[in-house]
């Protein structure tokens, strides 16, 4: 038995072309976002990593500032020191 063989419309064929266009235009831009995301994300972890130096920076000055001048609160615009 011979395959009849038939072809679709020129309107449903724009139809499916159309669609197969937008399908790859969000595939693309999902793609895109992802990226993105990534890069987001690993420039959140270096400002993580650098808050947590700047912690630890803290806590060293602050020792050291204790250390030296004892259980004080100090004016950061004057540098006046008050005991507590």
């Amino acid at each position: 038995m011979a395959i009849k063989q038939t072809k679709v419309t020129e309107e449903e064929l724009k139809e499916l072309e159309n669609f197969q266009q937008n399908i790859n235009v969000i595939t693309y831009q999902l793609g895109q976002l992802t990226l993105r995301k990534l890069n987001i994300k690993e420039e959140e972890e270096v400002l993580q990593t650098r808050y947590k130096q700047l912690l630890l920076e803290e806590k060293e000055i602050g020792d050291k500032l204790k250390e030296k001048y004892g259980d004080a609160s100090i004016d950061l615009k004057t540098g006046a020191i008050t005991n507590n």
